[in-house]
Formats: structure tokens, sequence, C-alpha cells
């Protein structure tokens, strides 16, 4: 499994922009509504992320 890192940048009230960036350089970049990113931030709690690491 290839762990990524995530930085987010709030544009607006309702939209993110997020970018993730793996551990061997991959990167991508999703925009996501608040809604999308919530529910990200939950799942990784619920799995015992720190909010900042995702598994590919």
């Amino acid at each position: 499994m290839i762990k990524s890192t995530h930085f987010a940048v709030q544009l607006s009230r309702s939209v993110w922009l997020v970018t993730f960036v793996s551990e061997i350089g991959i990167t991508e970049t999703r925009r996501m509504t608040s809604v999308e990113f919530v529910a990200m931030i939950e799942g990784e709690a619920r799995l015992g992320g720190d909010g900042a690491e995702r598994e590919l």
C-alpha cells in the first residue's frame, strides 16, 4: 500500500482544492465540495488516520 499526504485549500465557502502527494512522488489534485471533504476526513478518522494520510 502506498501512503499519501493531502494539503487542502478552501476556495470558497463550499469548495476545497485538495492535493494528494504519495510517498513515491505521485500527485493528484481534486476539487471537492465541503460535504465531500468532510466525508473524506471523517472516513480517515474512522480508519484511525491522523487526518493527513491515506492509502492509495
